[in-house]
Parts: C-alpha cells; sequence; structure tokens
C-alpha cells in the first residue's frame, strides 16, 4: 500500500515516492527522472523516449495532450503559434478538443487528450511499482494553479482512465512550496513561486506558517511555457533557411519533428552560459541546415514572451498588495527557468539572494506531490 505524486507536465512528466523520509524521483529507463510527455500510437503505445524514437506515423505521435485537457473546441486555444508548427492532426468533436489518429483512412478515430494523459500516467504508475516493488494505490496529481474547472475534470477523468485512485489534486506552486519547505525549513515567510514549465505559466505568491500554505495571489498564463519559446526558435531557422534554399521543409513531419528537437537543443545551450550556437540539421546528401543563433538574438526574438512572464509577477504582487520588497524566497520550477533571460530579469526585480536554485525545476513539483500524498496516506493509516 503506497501513494504516490505525480507532476503531469506539458513537455515532461515526474513521478516521486517517500523514501526513508525523504521525496525522492524515481528515474526510468533511459536513466533520467523525468520523462517526455509524448505517446506514439502504432502496432503497440509508447510512451516517452520510446515514443520520440519510434518508427510509428508521426501523425500518430501525440503530445501537448495538457494544453488540449478541458478545452471544448480548437479555435478557443490561444497557443495559435505553437499550433501551426503541430505534427499531429487536431479536430474538435462533440464540444471536445482532440486529436485524429490515422486521418482520412478506414482505421481513423478521435482520442479526448486526457486519453493520451492517460497512458503517460499509465507509464508513471508502472516505473513506481517497478521500484516499489508493490502496488500503488493511490496518487496526488499537481495542476497548474489557474486550470479551470473543465481542464481539472480532464485531468481526474485521465487519472481514472490510468486506473490510479485520486487522493487529490494539488497547485503545483504549492507542490513547490512544501518540497522547498520539507528542504528549508523556511518557517514563517513570503514565497513567490515562478513555476516555468513547457506550456504553462503559474506565478502564486504564497505565506508560510510553520507547515501551512496560505495562498495570497495566483496569476499566469496556461498557454506560455518553453514550448513557446521553441516555436519562436523554430519559425526563426526556416525563415533564415528560405532565404538560401528553395527546400521545403515545413510539409515534412518528420523534418519538423528532428527540427524542433534541434531548437529546442540550441535553447538549452543558450542557457547554459554559452553565447551562440548553430541550429544544425542534416537534411539530405545536397542540402543541411545551419543557422546560427547568438543569446542576444533568442533575447529578441522572444523579448515579447519574456516580458509577459515578468508582468506575471507585477501582477500578483498587485493582487497580493505586496512589494517586492516583501517577498522572502523567489522559487524557481520547470525546465523554462533555466532560460538565462528570465532568470536575469527575476534577478534585477528581487536581487540574487533571494533566488533560490538549489532544488532542481523539474522535480521540485512531483516531490511536492509526493510529500502531500505521504501525508495523507500517514492520516488514512495511522
Amino acid at each position: 500500500m503506497v501513494y504516490i505524486g505525480i507532476d503531469l507536465g506539458t513537455t515532461y512528466s515526474c513521478v516521486s515516492v517517500m523514501e526513508n523520509g525523504k521525496p525522492k524521483a524515481i528515474h526510468h529507463d533511459n536513466g533520467k527522472n523525468i520523462v517526455p510527455s509524448v505517446v506514439a500510437y502504432g502496432a503497440e503505445i509508447l510512451v516517452g523516449n520510446d515514443a520520440l524514437n519510434s518508427n510509428t506515423d508521426l501523425s500518430n505521435v501525440l503530445y501537448d495532450s495538457k494544453r488540449l485537457l478541458g478545452w471544448e473546441f480548437l479555435h478557443n486555444l490561444p497557443n495559435a503559434e505553437t499550433r501551426q508548427l503541430w505534427t499531429f492532426n487536431v479536430a474538435t468533436r462533440d464540444k471536445c478538443a482532440g486529436y485524429v489518429l490515422n486521418k482520412g483512412t478506414p482505421d481513423e478515430r478521435f482520442l479526448k487528450p486526457e486519453e493520451v494523459s492517460a497512458e503517460i500516467l499509465k507509464y508513471l504508475k508502472i516505473y513506481a511499482e517497478k521500484y516499489l516493488n508493490q502496488k500503488v494505490t493511490g496518487v496526488v496529481v499537481t495542476v497548474p494553479a489557474l486550470f479551470q474547472e473543465s481542464q481539472k475534470a480532464a485531468t481526474e477523468k485521465a487519472i481514472e482512465l490510468a486506473e490510479l485512485e485520486l487522493k487529490g489534486l494539488l497547485h503545483e506552486p504549492n507542490a513547490a512550496a512544501i518540497a522547498y519547505n520539507a528542504n528549508h525549513q523556511l518557517g514563517n515567510s513570503k514565497l513567490l513561486v515562478f513555476d516555468f514549465g513547457g506550456g504553462t505559466l503559474d506565478v502564486s505568491i504564497l505565506e508560510m506558517v510553520g507547515n501551512n500554505v496560505d495562498v495570497m495571489a495566483v496569476t499566469g498564463d496556461i498557454h506560455l511555457g518553453g514550448q513557446d519559446v521553441d516555436g519562436r526558435i523554430m519559425k526563426y531557422a526556416l525563415t533564415e533557411f528560405k532565404k538560401s534554399s528553395n527546400y521545403d521543409i515545413d510539409k515534412r513531419l518528420r523534418l519538423i519533428k528532428k527540427l524542433r528537437e534541434k531548437c529546442r537543443e540550441a535553447k538549452e545551450f543558450l542557457s547554459n552560459n554559452i553565447e551562440e550556437t548553430n541550429i544544425f540539421m542534416e537534411i539530405n546528401d545536397e542540402v543541411n541546415l545551419k543557422v546560427p543563433l547568438t543569446k542576444s538574438q533568442l533575447n529578441r526574438l522572444c523579448s515579447d514572451l519574456f516580458t509577459k512572464a515578468i508582468q506575471q509577477v507585477d501582477s500578483a504582487l498587485n493582487t497580493a498588495q505586496m512589494k517586492k520588497e516583501d517577498i522572502n524566497f523567489v522559487i524557481l520550477v520547470g525546465g523554462s527557468t533555466r532560460i538565462s533571460r528570465i532568470r536575469e530579469l527575476l534577478t534585477a526585480k528581487f536581487g540574487s539572494d533571494k533566488i533560490k536554485l538549489d532544488l532542481n525545476p523539474d522535480e521540485i513539483v512531483s516531490h511536492g506531490a509526493a510529500i502531500f500524498a505521504n501525508a495523507i496516506e500517514v492520516s488514512i493509516y495511522n
């Protein structure tokens, strides 16, 4: 009998358990503690890196399910830029935005995003049970603080489809605060949690009183994340490539998939104190894509996205009727907080002493979910 905590992310997901009184993220076959939130539907259903590396028809390799959860109509989705670069097919059917597998064939079928999310949850459950060598009986799953009721309901449906017993949905910033407090015993303090993931931004101001978390303000953007940065880089790379080549990449799904990976790699290089890199992709024996990208160019390409993100910080402070000086700690959550410009803007606003970087931003939310799940389990069985 054991409960686990899951961070069901747009780009990556993570599962954690309690071990010797501390949360531990569980590694997978690739040796990493996070798994790509990708599902491939072919002869069998594959999840994570297996899905990314599969030979399945690319239009049946599905991602971004978190961004589709709970939406009735595609035209209501605000992430138009990202949608133009999707390699799968989408549609609205029976007031549900979802995926179309095997489009235009006798095997065509519609998949709701919660069905895709359920496969990711099943995968995480299997690895948790392998690691623990016992059955998982309950789960706490995290969601963005700004998720609407329809999005929460769709998440709950995904959990049900994964045959997991839901013990609670926990807001991602609260989970981060719980994990950070468990590590550092923050005492009575005011925290700003800047949660910038692959698909969503949450900015929350929380007050810690002992081990209790009081929410003072929540702002953010449920369609702003690292994937939007990737999309800007992709559009830039395609534009630059077309200046010197007539080769049409846009309609070739495998090349778009490969370019997405190369652009994400370029972003990550520039987030690691590297000032310049090349987006390089072999196309065929005669044609290659090679586009230089500097950190300053990246900042210009995404300046409006970064500005929007920091504006949410000001919005949260205004909602809480607080000044930046009132914040004791700024906790960075989500892989996109590794972007240098984001850290520069937050440091300029709050000062370097308040910015907390010592916990892994990819794992901290699932750690908090595991701590919360364990507290529920202890209260029930003791």
